[in-house]
């Protein structure tokens, strides 16, 4: 008989722990195991990548509710999680987001009947606290992709839920140490997998159409990311500000939405740098556009991994990216890509190595080239040995 898997993730909207998710399932088994799916919200980009044996189950009743059904019981949940997310501001010790929305709305989330061999949570917060206290399962799994011990997730609220999970997941060396010390009862339930990379299918898709934004006579510079503060965003404008005034030719594109994007692109407009620096907004292939740039730059003040990285490395790109933990588990400072300071200068000057070091630009290149692309498919096995075990 097939084993039962559960996975839970926020949505399928394109970013690094949904594509890895989309890829994990693309390369389990189908004739071994019966997969769910479990959506908090539908009509991401990425669905349509889904293999056809996995099963996506209705959206949990409250979130599908949401904007839809006004009744008096949903309107109280809706006003108290609003109020719970105003009045947390002003806390001293302020929890994440997701954390007040669980706390506000827990009792009115119904439990799922099926029982499961193994759920897996494949992000912190929600997808956590949802396969932790809602779901049955023999074996419970937990994702963290993201530089957990920096975010303002309350480690203390987390805990009444990761106790309740069997093994933690981290997909990098760092998160896995970082996580691991904690607390005691963590130490012996955190692994390592990867995010899970398919070099083929980047390949795949980074030929489906060409990146008509990008003027060859120009230097094309790319970053690709989602519009937060934790991508750095307001530092590369503050680059491609000084690469302006420089006097180099070059079109800086960034692929990704987000809250930040009203702020940053005022700072767009306040630098004169509507002809320089362009936010293509949310693409569902960023690989067409990877494929073709000329430098790809990564701003983040951290990461779980850096996947985007990591892709643009597989597309044999010219890299420059600030030292997040992950950074070097990823790239080779001055070997096949560079590895600089958050400051704005140091961002500026590893772009200006690229555009004004030809021999160092082909020997970055050359080293890409005879490199064997970046691929962790094997982590399927890690995968596997941890839901049979």
């Amino acid at each position: 008989m097939n084993k039962k898997l559960l996975f839970v993730i926020d949505s399928l909207t394109i970013g690094g722990a949904e594509k890895s998710l989309v890829s994990l399932l693309n390369l389990i088994d189908a004739s071994k195991y019966d997969i769910d799916l479990l959506l908090i919200k539908r009509g991401g980009d990425l669905e349509k990548y889904l293999p056809s044996n996995i099963n996506i189950l209705p959206v949990p009743k409250y979130f599908s509710s949401i904007g839809n059904n006004f009744t008096f019981k949903n309107l109280y949940y809706r006003s108290k999680t609003s109020l719970n997310l105003r009045v947390n501001n002003y806390k001293k010790n302020v929890l994440h987001s997701e954390q007040v929305v669980y706390k506000s709305i827990n009792k009115n989330i119904r439990p799922l009947n099926k029982m499961y061999d193994v759920a897996i949570a494949y992000s912190q917060g929600m997808p956590t606290y949802l396969t932790a206290n809602k779901v049955k399962a023999s074996k419970k799994l937990a994702w963290i992709n993201t530089d957990y011990v920096n975010t303002l997730y309350d480690k203390d609220f987390d805990y009444k839920s990761y106790s309740k999970i069997d093994n933690i997941i981290a997909v990098s060396e760092h998160t896995k140490n970082s996580v691991s010390q904690l607390r005691e009862e963590y130490k012996d339930k955190v692994d390592l997998i990867l995010d899970i990379v398919d070099p083929n299918m980047i390949y795949k898709m980074s030929l489906e159409e060409d990146a008509g934004e990008f003027d060859k006579s120009l230097v094309n510079i790319l970053t690709v990311g989602r519009l937060v503060t934790a991508k750095g965003y307001e530092k590369a404008i503050e680059v491609a500000k000084l690469l302006k005034n420089s006097g180099y030719k070059f079109r800086w594109f960034s692929v990704g939405e987000g809250p930040e994007r009203n702020k940053l692109q005022k700072l767009i407009e306040e630098y004169e740098l509507n002809d320089y620096f362009i936010l293509l907004g949310k693409k569902i292939n960023p690989y067409i556009y990877m494929r073709k740039c000329d430098i790809y730059v990564q701003t983040s003040l951290k990461e779980g991994f850096g996947l985007t990285v990591s892709e643009a490395k597989i597309l044999k790109r010219p890299i420059v990216c600030t030292s997040f933990p992950t950074a070097k588990e990823i790239i080779q400072h001055e070997v096949d890509g560079l590895i600089v300071k958050h400051d704005i200068e140091s961002i500026f000057n590893g772009v200006k190595k690229y555009l004004d070091e030809k021999v160092f630009r082909e020997k970055v290149l050359k080293k890409l080239e005879s490199t064997e692309p970046y691929s962790s498919v094997n982590q399927i096995n890690n995968f596997y040995n941890l839901i049979e075990s």
